[in-house]
């Protein structure tokens, strides 16, 4: 589904674009459009997403109605209403999913609970195990139908919500910049010893890190590269502000630190809700103390531990993230067995954070790299991908690898 342009909000535009993402887009188009107009604010947003999550779910539709009441707690600060629709979307989800086949729930055991995921068997001869986890605001469940093809090219999919993400985060296991804790879970569990790994978001600085001190993983995708965990956060102050906020920050002033974030707050921007969801995820109560644990989510001295192959992406328009971290990513990863980097392009529709409006291009460029380890792909790929995958397949943008 293209990128839809239904609100002037750069942040909330995008937010609303991402229930058109899964696959149900068409059926969706019309009700969302019709609820645009109604959204001016965080508070107008979250009203009219309840609104429709209920109806959808009156109306036993299933999965619109969860995907409608992730919609509506996505703006709110931590606590219970935040919580209660957490439960009313994986009430929801569960529902959509019951009888489903070829589609496994499971829990990992870890500190605190467990990490809840789904698991997608291969279609006949597998081929790999596909491990993919998402970033500062998914929830896992959201990326179901960006996952399922690869299925049908031999892939078992294992998809999970890390610590500070989705169900995880619902049982107070907080975000961890060491993501290597909850890839040596999940792979001891399922006991793999070989694994394709994708992070998607924040999920990009995750997956590197992960794959830097777990060797079992051996090719890895960053959609998109992200490198600072203050980045995303850092991006959507106003000129000069970022680096006033990063000197108070780093010579220990909470007082003028927490000063300038309320300045920068303004109602409804994303940096006001870089800030909200940053404490939601990390469990802190202040800005400065959010800015301190995501601080920690940083691949400074940590690259030359990178000894896998490895695709760095990013989209040209991303709002979110610096498209000029992956150039630093790249020099850094000195040991990497391989490195290639693909920035997608507005003429392929996929210049946005994550490649919202043409998901599958990605996909393509994912199993494109990936033929490249297994060199029997290409064919099956040709002969199974989907119908909007083959009408995204020939890649446009700029590719660059480094041996």
């Amino acid at each position: 589904m293209p990128f839809m342009h239904m609100l002037p909000d750069l942040g909330m535009n995008y937010t609303f674009n991402r229930p058109l993402l899964d696959g149900t887009s068409p059926a969706r188009l019309k009700e969302l459009s019709a609820i645009a107009p109604r959204i001016k604010d965080y508070d107008s947003w979250h009203n009219v997403w309840l609104e429709i999550a209920k109806k959808a779910e009156a109306e036993k539709r299933w999965g619109d109605a969860a995907s409608y009441y992730h919609g509506a707690e996505f703006y709110l600060p931590a606590g219970d209403a935040r919580n209660s629709l957490y439960d009313d979307f994986a009430r929801n989800w569960a529902r959509a999913m019951q009888g489903v086949a070829g589609y496994e729930r499971f829990a990992v055991p870890y500190p605190g609970g467990h990490l809840p995921g789904f698991r997608l068997q291969a279609k006949g001869k597998e081929r790999s195990t596909f491990v993919f986890h998402g970033g500062y605001d998914s929830f896992v469940e959201e990326f179901y139908a960006f996952l399922l093809p690869l299925t049908e090219l031999g892939f078992t999919v294992i998809a999970f919500d890390g610590p500070g993400q989705g169900g995880a985060l619902r049982q107070g296991i907080y975000f961890e910049h060491a993501w290597e804790k909850p890839a040596k879970a999940l792979l001891d569990y399922f006991e793999l010893d070989a694994v394709e790994w994708l992070g998607a978001s924040c999920g990009g600085y995750l997956s590197i890190r992960a794959a830097a001190f777990e060797p079992r993983i051996k090719h890895i995708i960053s959609l998109p590269t992200t490198y600072s965990g203050l980045d995303m956060t850092l991006k959507q102050m106003r000129p000069g502000k970022a680096q006033q906020l990063v000197s108070m920050f780093k010579a220990g002033d909470r007082e003028d630190t927490e000063a300038l974030v309320a300045e920068e707050r303004l109602p409804s921007s994303v940096f006001d809700w870089c800030v909200t969801q940053g404490m939601h995820i990390t469990g802190t109560k202040t800005p400065y103390d959010f800015l301190t644990a995501i601080a920690k989510h940083s691949l400074e001295g940590i690259l030359h531990h990178v000894k896998q192959d490895i695709l760095l992406t990013e989209g040209e328009q991303d709002h979110l993230f610096n498209v000029e971290w992956m150039y630093r990513t790249m020099r850094e990863l000195v040991c990497a067995r391989s490195v290639t980097a693909r920035i997608f392009t507005a003429r392929e529709g996929a210049e946005q954070h994550c490649q919202v409006g043409n998901s599958a291009v990605a996909r393509d460029e994912i199993v494109c790299w990936l033929a490249r380890f297994y060199p029997d792909l290409q064919n099956v790929r040709a002969t199974k991908a989907s119908p909007a995958s083959v009408a995204t397949a020939t890649p446009t943008g700029n590719t660059r690898a480094v041996a």
